[in-house]
């Protein structure tokens, strides 16, 4: 996801818009395998300022995704928008938290899967409604019906019934 910024370099100030089109390869954050589906939307400006470049825009991708209750795979639209500021590596202060770059090129894709994951949900459903599975016998309740449910009615305040309060000081 390489940017020219030598354009933006030699007018200072004045915004630029970009598109970038194209594949993205499977990352794995945090345990989470994330592939992706089709290619990647990228649409946005960048403006120089003489000691960096701010990098703002839109980002569309289409997530190989399974659904956290009912386990089935399904294709997940997902959409964000970024900023972020890059600077000459050599400028670069210590705990900055800017993106280094050379040249006349910034390289989107680190900033691209930051921004992603810190905006990606944490876990990903079919649709928002969705039953999941039966935790008896294990099927899927969006397509199903079991009766499981109704016979084993478990609630977390089963054992309070258990308990007696009668004769005691509280």
């Amino acid at each position: 996801m390489e940017l020219s910024i030598h354009q933006a370099a030699k007018q200072l100030g004045e915004v630029f818009p970009f598109a970038w089109h194209g594949p993205l390869e499977e990352q794995t954050y945090c345990g989470r395998t994330v592939r992706f589906l089709g290619d990647a939307d990228l649409v946005g400006t960048v403006v120089g300022d003489g000691q960096g470049f701010t990098v703002t825009g839109e980002a569309r991708v289409t997530l190989d995704s399974v659904c956290a209750r009912c386990n089935r795979a399904f294709e997940e639209p997902f959409a964000f928008s970024f900023e972020d500021r890059f600077v000459k590596a050599v400028l670069r202060e210590e705990g900055d938290e800017s993106y280094p770059f050379e040249g006349d090129v910034i390289d989107l894709t680190q900033a691209f899967m930051d921004e992603l994951f810190l905006q990606l949900p944490m876990v990903s459903l079919c649709k928002p409604d969705c039953k999941g599975l039966c935790p008896v016998c294990g099927v899927d309740l969006n397509r199903f019906r079991c009766d499981c449910a109704e016979k084993t009615r478990i609630s977390a305040f089963d054992a309070l019934k258990a308990l007696s309060f009668e004769d005691k000081e509280v």
